[in-house]
């Protein structure tokens, strides 16, 4: 059944035109977006991204404003004539704010050396009166760097931080000029959302104890008032505490009529895995209101209704995604949009157009423009179903690099466990399989992250370490399923593997599986499991209780749940899930640690791990494959330089995949892999 000339190969996959962001313009005719692609020489290999506009009325080609150059986070000014964006300044070779003009032309930086923004640049966001810009950036410490320089760099762990602040910078017409940046934050807070209020005179912003997203629960809300021209010896301005929030990667946003500020508030017990409410805070102080709940207990800002009387969110559904609005006098959400895929990326204007990226399993990301109705209607009050897509496409991007090529058939599935959940999963099948005539073929188990994360319809060749239509192209099945503890499916859902990983959720998995063997579909004798992070946890533990698995990928996995604690940037995840310290869950956190069940696999494995991980330390990965390795099994390890918790480099990605094709190809069809050899 494998093609005799494959298409999706590693090599072509990493040149998927991934949509990263897009910006709707004031008016809503005209649309940002950015593409990453990779850019590849002999001495470099690294994602950037293009920046294109496109005009929503009038001549609809997209047009490309940035070349080889990165260009992220672009922005529209308030009056549409300027454009905002991230790339790295000349002089410092680190992400800065760059602005060129709307109609294309050259960009110049607005931050730099001459200015003091000598780190990266994280965010930025125009001043409604177009003035001036906020950013967010570690300010630059002269005698820090000095002491770097000489070699006298002691770092006092988890209290030498480099916290994100705010600072202002006002715009300028003259190419060259870096005018003078003012903070407007500092001392021992992490900076890491904000948003001005409609009249430019002030901003909101989520601070935290650490850069470390482990410190969540001490998240607060504040304001601080900002000058329109600040002298240049200025003091920090005082800032307005409005509580706390609890919020993890959350955002806020003011009301178009200045009032309220909606915010991301995590649940009162502070605890994993997490769930939140939008509350709105008066602006000028005093108790908030929590708005109606969602289906999946974790609602995400995209912003207001112009009217002030409703903030739009976006909700996970299952496999699928939907926009809501939340009406701010606290009565039950309305759906305004939920197409049958995924969405990716929105961005509403405050006339309430939004510009958003979809796909689904048959087809790659492309933008589309949709008009949110002015009217809310639609009470939902129980699953999110029901609302007909109405958004209109607008740009698909391609490049003649990245393949057209046989995309697989998919099956949805769904089973009862014997305790009561409905669990659903994927199933992708090689195009034109047949299994009256082609028998029953192998299967690959691909678990997902998190384990709050979710399989949804995402395009079938988007580049992973697992690509589905890859592996379906050499004759392999891959299923992904969404057991208990996943996303998209309510609280209850989500917080049933509490005390329990590898226990329930593993016999989700695995009712998955026979659930395929029982349609006459995969052949019990050729089974592999592959996943990333909580996904490597779930295959490192599943080798140690089973031996139907012939092969398995395992991707930066935690395995000993002790050890991850010490060394992690989120010492209280594992607490959390696992109800208690580890003095305190001892027993629990040992008999559920793969390290420690190592003597009982028998299944040839593979790991990859990134060397510069802080999520999941390389440490967690190291001890399991040595495991393996001092109990007989077959295995190697595969570690990536200059790589975190995910492999952003081209050439680093397509060497993943091309191993992982290669390992389960020879392990389940007993062939060699018909993938292109390395480029």
């Amino acid at each position: 059944m494998p093609a005799s000339a494959p298409v999706w190969t590693p090599d072509a996959l990493i040149h998927y035109p991934l949509i990263a962001q897009v910006a709707l313009d004031p008016v809503g005719a005209r649309g940002l977006y950015t593409v990453r692609r990779p850019y590849l020489t002999d001495s470099a290999s690294e994602f950037r991204h293009t920046l294109y506009r496109v005009d929503l009325v009038g001549d609809p080609t997209p047009r490309p404003l940035t070349g080889d150059a990165d260009a992220a986070q672009p922005q529209w000014s308030p009056n549409g004539q300027w454009i905002a964006f991230l790339r790295p300044a000349p002089d410092t070779g680190k992400p800065g704010v760059w602005v060129m003009p709307a109609d294309g032309g050259e960009a110049w930086p607005l931050t730099g050396v001459a200015n003091g923004i000598r780190h990266a640049v994280t965010a930025l966001k125009w001043r409604p009166d177009g003035q001036a810009l906020a950013l967010l950036t570690v300010p630059w410490d002269d005698a820090r760097e000095q002491a770097l320089a000489r070699r006298d760099d002691v770092r006092h762990w988890r209290a030498d931080y480099a916290f994100s602040q705010l600072y202002q910078v006002a715009f300028t017409l003259t190419p060259g000029s870096q005018p003078p940046a003012h903070a407007l934050t500092g001392g021992r807070q992490h900076v890491f959302a904000f948003d001005w209020r409609p009249d430019s005179g002030e901003i909101a912003y989520l601070h935290r104890s650490t850069p470390y997203i482990d410190s969540w629960p001490d998240t607060r809300l504040a304001t601080v008032g900002v000058p329109a021209t600040p002298a240049a010896d200025a003091p920090l301005p005082a800032p307005a505490d409005h509580g706390e929030v609890s919020c993890w990667e959350s955002d806020l946003a003011y009301s178009p009529d200045g009032a309220w500020i909606a915010c991301e508030v995590g649940h009162e017990d502070h605890g994993w895995p997490y769930a939140n409410r939008i509350h709105l805070f008066p602006v000028g102080g005093g108790d908030a209101r929590i708005l109606a709940d969602v289906v999946d207990d974790q609602p995400a800002i995209l912003g207001w209704s112009p009217d002030s009387r409703a903030v739009y969110v976006q909700a996970e559904t299952g496999t699928t995604s939907a926009i809501l609005a939340l009406p701010a006098d606290g009565s039950a959400p309305r759906l305004l949009f939920a197409p049958d895929g995924v969405i990716s990326a929105t961005h509403i204007n405050d006339r309430g157009h939004a510009l958003l990226v979809l796909e689904d399993r048959a087809t790659p990301q492309a933008v589309y423009a949709l008009d949110l109705p002015g009217e809310v209607t639609g009470e939902i009050t129980g699953e999110i179903t029901g609302a007909a897509p109405a958004a209109l496409p607008v740009a698909q991007p391609h490049t003649a690099a990245f393949p057209s090529g046989p995309l697989p058939h998919v099956v949805d599935l769904q089973w009862q466990t014997p305790d009561g959940f409905t669990i659903e999963g994927m199933l992708y099948l090689p195009q034109g399989y047949d299994p009256a005539r082609d028998g029953r073929i192998p299967l690959l188990l691909h678990i997902h992250g998190g384990p709050m994360s979710i399989f949804q319809r995402q395009f079938a060749a988007t580049p992973y370490y697992y690509t589905p239509a890859a592996l379906c192209e050499q004759g392999i099945a891959v299923l992904r399923c969404n057991p208990r503890g996943s996303g998209g499916y309510g609280k209850t859902f989500r917080y049933a593997n509490l005390q329990d990983w590898g226990g329930g959720d593993f016999r989700d998995l695995m009712q998955g599986v026979d659930e395929v063997i029982a349609r006459g579909i995969a052949d019990p004798a050729r089974l592999g499991i592959c996943g990333w992070s909580y996904g490597g946890y779930m295959s490192s533990w599943a080798i140690t209780q089973t031996d139907r698995f012939a092969a398995a990928s395992i991707g930066a996995p935690v395995t000993n749940l002790i050890s991850f604690i010490g060394t992690a940037d989120i010492p209280s995840f594992i607490p959390g899930f696992f109800g208690g310290e580890f003095w305190e869950q001892t027993e629990l956190m040992i008999a559920r640690s793969p390290l420690f069940q190592a003597h009982k696999a028998k299944t040839p494995a593979i790991l990859q791990h990134g060397d510069a991980d802080e999520r999941v330390p390389l440490e967690q990965g190291q001890q399991y494959a040595m495991a393996l390795e001092r109990n007989g099994v077959p295995v190697a390890l595969y570690i990536y330089p200059r790589q975190g918790h995910a492999i952003n480099e081209p050439r680093l990605l397509a060497d993943a995949i091309r191993r992982n094709l290669a390992w389960f190809t020879a392990k389940l069809t007993g062939s060699t892999p018909t993938a292109q050899p390395h480029a």
